[in-house]
């Protein structure tokens, strides 16, 4: 059984993005940058991810506290999704009861203090949108007059745009620069696995996430390679069809040697269905 497919998924499903930010020192740059605010001290951070083992099956990207005063959460795209402020209630919700020490106390009169949150989304797909945007939660409302308000901040980080978040943290642009490599080899037709190997390589030489690089270098593709893979299960989809368009994302994905739990994630066909797709054209299973 071939090593790096037969690692359990939650060592490597989650993004490149999440897994480079959940490093204190760098999420603490970046929420310094989001906040225009200084601090240096990672001990004023504390990370309040959900677990989506609890919460019905949901998982948040980052959430964090900062010196009791703000609470962030922070969600990467790389295709825009206008519902975010919706899944943004619903994560922070769960994240302040979790906060709330004394449960009994929010029906006491005193008033309880909350960190301030803030909702980030940052957006890296190839889609034309902004450097920033607002999305309301008030939008999706099926009346104009309402009593609730959620907004998230959308940024555009992809390289080469002049956004000022990147400008202001080194490692948000580190990061748009790992994610451009891939794309630069994709355009010039290398495969996916190809264009990641080469962004890795690239970025270590070049000082680009190096050490987070070295460290990590496979995780990352299995990591990327799931990104990348989804990415372009949506082109596929929306060129060829929804039936022709899987198909053609199963072989490929069946050609790399993706483990057929993650195929039927990503196509949301049974395995069986998928493991009858490859013998039908001839490819091996993986183990």
């Amino acid at each position: 059984m071939d090593k790096t497919t037969s690692q359990p998924n939650r060592q490597y499903r989650d993004s490149v993005f999440r897994h480079y930010f959940k490093d204190k020192t760098r999420l603490l740059s970046l929420c310094n940058a989001i906040l225009n605010t200084n601090y240096t001290d990672t001990n004023e951070l504390k990370i309040t991810n959900l677990d989506e083992a609890v919460f019905n099956g949901q998982k948040n990207d980052i959430g964090c506290v900062i010196d009791g005063k703000f609470l962030v959460l922070i969600e990467h795209q790389s295709t825009v999704n206008e519902n975010m402020p919706l899944r943004c209630l619903s994560y922070v919700t769960e994240i302040l009861n979790n906060l709330i020490e004394k449960k009994r106390a929010i029906y006491q009169r005193a008033m309880i203090k909350i960190p301030a949150p803030e909702f980030i989304v940052f957006y890296n797909g190839d889609d034309d949108e902004p450097l920033k945007r607002e999305m309301r939660l008030s939008d999706a409302f099926l009346t104009e007059t309402h009593a609730l308000e959620l907004i998230v901040t959308a940024y555009n980080i992809n390289l080469g745009l002049s956004q000022p978040l990147i400008e202001k943290c080194s490692y948000l642009h580190d990061y748009s620069f790992f994610v451009n490599k891939v794309k630069e080899g994709k355009k010039r037709g290398l495969t996916t696995e190809e264009a990641i190997r080469e962004a890795v390589r690239y970025c270590i030489d070049h000082g680009i996430m190096r050490d987070y690089l070295k460290e990590n270098s496979e995780e990352v593709f299995h990591m990327a390679i799931d990104v990348w893979d989804i990415n372009e299960a949506k082109y596929y989809w929306k060129e060829e069809g929804v039936e022709e368009g899987k198909n053609s994302v199963i072989l490929e994905l069946l050609k790399a040697k993706q483990p057929l739990s993650f195929i039927s994630q990503v196509s949301k066909y049974p395995i069986e269905r998928i493991a009858e797709i490859g013998r039908m054209n001839g490819i091996p299973l993986p183990n």
